[in-house]
């Protein structure tokens, strides 16, 4: 298992090109699955938009967002609205490197991570149809990256990178937490728009963590979109779906594989 996870990675690694490639941003907003994205998109879509006197996004899912935050390849829609990109990506080996940070310009990251456990959870709910395991098979994920949409394997390769990113260009590189978000949208989102270097008022920020509460967002799902439980859960770990085997596989393999915790607690 270690000889082949880090195999992976490192295919992974040296093949993903797309950070190295798509750099002019004001900021680039880069979250773990299941970890809030749509939410925290949505929140400061809408403090641009208000801030810039334009319409907020129509749906909070990522055909309407990504008008102000989408992924590296979409079309800028308004020209004098900050630039910034969204991704899940995993960097590649040389976003790291002293030599080609020396050389090329990269914008400032984010970094959004949740609970590991949290995080499995709600991907196994989102597609349990699909995958068609009991979630204990689940759990123990796929190390090929080919099985399932994401698994513990995807975010323990997640979170490494990024946590060696940090490590080297700690100025540059944002942690945030999922459950930080919760506790205090306002306080997160005022320190992603000073991390990026983007001005926007707290007015405009208090009234878009409003526009963003769970109950105000059940209302302005796309219609047409089939993905329908995009609204964010109870943060802590759902413990009911782990047994007593499934959570000492989950400790041993995050003690042996994750290099970082990022201050949860998974002793």
């Amino acid at each position: 298992m270690n000889s082949i996870f880090h195999w992976h990675c490192w295919r992974r690694d040296i093949s993903n090109f797309a950070l190295l490639k798509y750099r002019d941003f004001d900021g680039f907003l880069i979250t773990m699955q299941h970890a809030g994205t749509h939410w925290l998109k949505y929140m400061m879509s809408t403090a641009i938009a208000n801030q810039l006197d334009l319409s907020p996004p129509r749906y909070i899912h990522n055909a309407s967002s990504n008008d102000f935050i989408g992924h590296p390849k979409h079309q800028r829609l308004y020209a004098h609205a900050p630039r910034i990109a969204s991704s899940h990506s995993i960097p590649h080996a040389l976003l790291d490197s002293l030599f080609v940070r020396s050389m090329v310009s990269f914008p400032r990251y984010a970094i959004l991570v949740r609970d590991v456990r949290a995080a499995l959870v709600s991907n196994y709910e989102k597609w349990k149809s699909r995958y068609d395991v009991p979630f204990s098979e689940y759990l123990r994920g796929d190390t090929s990256g080919k099985r399932y949409v994401m698994d513990i394997w995807w975010c323990l390769h997640f979170l490494n990178r990024w946590s060696r990113v940090r490590k080297r260009f700690p100025d540059d590189t944002l942690i945030l937490r999922y459950e930080q978000l919760l506790e205090d949208p306002v306080a997160e989102i005022r320190r992603v728009f000073a991390h990026f270097g983007i001005s926007i008022s707290d007015t405009h920020i208090v009234d878009a963590v409003d526009a963003g509460s769970r109950q105000k967002m059940a209302n302005i799902l796309d219609p047409n979109d089939p993905v329908r439980n995009i609204i964010r859960d109870d943060p802590r770990p759902a413990n009911p779906w782990f047994t007593t085997d499934d959570m000492r596989f989950f400790k041993k393999t995050v003690e042996r594989f994750l290099l970082e915790d990022y201050g949860y607690d998974y002793a």
